[in-house]
């Protein structure tokens, strides 16, 4: 069991988009549409999300080792085959 200085703080989107190399705003639309692990904490119409960057990296690792095996690179959309 963690106790209160073990647990990992959670950020803001710009936080995060720094870390996902992105914009706050997607960042923002990820959350919106479920695509990455988020936190509200409002009730409001606004909603104000925030960030574990542990989730996030479990999240990347996981799509991209999804992506990776789906499809074999020579084969996947916008790859150009080796002649």
């Amino acid at each position: 069991m963690m106790n209160l200085s073990e647990r990992e703080a959670f950020v803001t989107a710009h936080e995060a988009a720094a870390f996902l190399r992105c914009s706050p705003i997607t960042v923002k639309r990820l959350a919106r549409e479920g695509k990455i692990p988020a936190h509200s904490i409002t009730n409001g119409v606004r909603k104000r999300w925030r960030f574990l960057l542990s989730e996030l990296a479990d999240r990347m690792q996981t799509e991209v080792s999804l992506d990776r095996s789906s499809t074999p690179l020579s084969q996947q959309k916008g790859r150009v085959k080796a002649v």
